[in-house]
């Protein structure tokens, strides 16, 4: 399986070639000349009507794929982790535990896909991986007594994608679960906890987990991934809200959140400080490892602590004020 460290440095990709790596199958040469195009005074865009607004209207982009270019899994398939062959302990997955169930989505597989429609110890949710940003994200699928199911969308806001319900084609942030057009705009989904770490990290913690089928292995080779040229490049390939370009845009990052106070553990400070920390936070203990040849992070935090994983680029978007941490002492 593919590392996100070792890969050897490239030049920087075209805005056109970031756009590009996204497009799933079945994607029309029109759809792929839309990429970056904002939604400008048309009333809809990718077939969504942009109704109900919650950001301004040129800050919903097309993203290169159209509706459903990228397939989501919606009748995902599980296997005990001894059985997943596609699967390595080293490989980084997306672990996720509710009702007495634990599941494991690979992040090579969920790349091709990004958005798998589940239920997990009984609780429908929404599992999904950005590879713009670097971020995973699960969200609870129940509103108003309604389960939806979502899709990719092929559209972009702050360089994270769009997802979509197919119940009311509302268009809603991977980011943070609000919906931002359509039908349902401004409401929110109810985020269902993960972590991001290697799989035998995630299997020390539940050893009964089952990891998610490769949805398409006849079509699809999960082994490689498409993404190895954008990971080392330090393009930024769509507008966002704040940029600091004091680190590499693709540097992985753990960060935490406390009652609205963001703080970021970069990878390279940590190795540099010996790939681990024990830190406080507002008051709240924060553990943080990071793994430099895995590209992965191990985390323990308090009770109130949001922590969430993404590149820095994205982080910083999202989060204007970030701190960075830095050991004492250090630059």
């Amino acid at each position: 399986m593919t590392s996100r460290r070792g890969v050897a440095r490239r030049h920087a990709l075209l805005l056109a070639l970031a756009a590009a790596s996204l497009l799933g199958t079945g994607e029309s040469d029109e759809s792929a000349s839309r990429a970056g195009e904002p939604a400008g005074e048309a009333d809809e865009l990718n077939g969504f009507a942009l109704t109900n607004l919650q950001v301004p209207r040129d800050a919903i982009l097309a993203g290169g794929p159209p509706r459903d270019g990228i397939r989501s899994v919606d009748e995902p398939g599980f296997v005990p982790a001894e059985e997943a062959r596609w699967v390595e302990p080293r490989n980084v997955v997306i672990g996720v535990a509710l009702g007495g169930e634990a599941r494991a989505y690979p992040v090579h597989v969920l790349e091709w896909h990004q958005v798998v429609n589940d239920t997990v110890g009984g609780v429908p949710v929404v599992v999904t991986y950005d590879p713009l940003t670097g971020a995973p994200k699960a969200w609870r699928r129940t509103l108003d007594g309604r389960v939806l199911t979502f899709g990719v969308s092929g559209l972009i806001h702050n360089s994270n994608f769009l997802i979509f319900d197919r119940e009311t084609d509302s268009l809603w942030l991977q980011w943070d679960g609000r919906a931002l057009a359509g039908a349902l705009a401004g409401r929110r989904l109810e985020p269902v906890p993960l972590r991001q770490e290697i799989l035998g990290v995630w299997l020390a913690r539940h050893r009964d987990t089952k990891v998610l089928e490769r949805p398409e292995p006849r079509r699809l080779d999960y082994r490689y991934s498409r993404f190895k040229a954008y990971w080392v490049s330090d393009e930024i390939p769509f507008p966002v809200a704040a940029e600091d370009r004091s680190f590499h845009a693709k540097e992985l990052v753990l960060g935490v959140v406390v009652d609205g106070r963001a703080r970021a553990y970069l990878g390279s400070i940590l190795t540099k400080a010996g790939g681990r920390l024990i830190d406080e936070f507002q008051g709240k203990r924060v553990q943080v490892e990071y793994d430099t040849n895995l590209g992965a992070f191990a985390w323990d935090a308090e009770e109130g602590v949001d922590v969430g994983e993404a590149y820095w680029f994205a982080w910083k978007a999202f989060h204007p004020n970030t701190e960075v941490w830095r050991p004492a002492g250090g630059p």
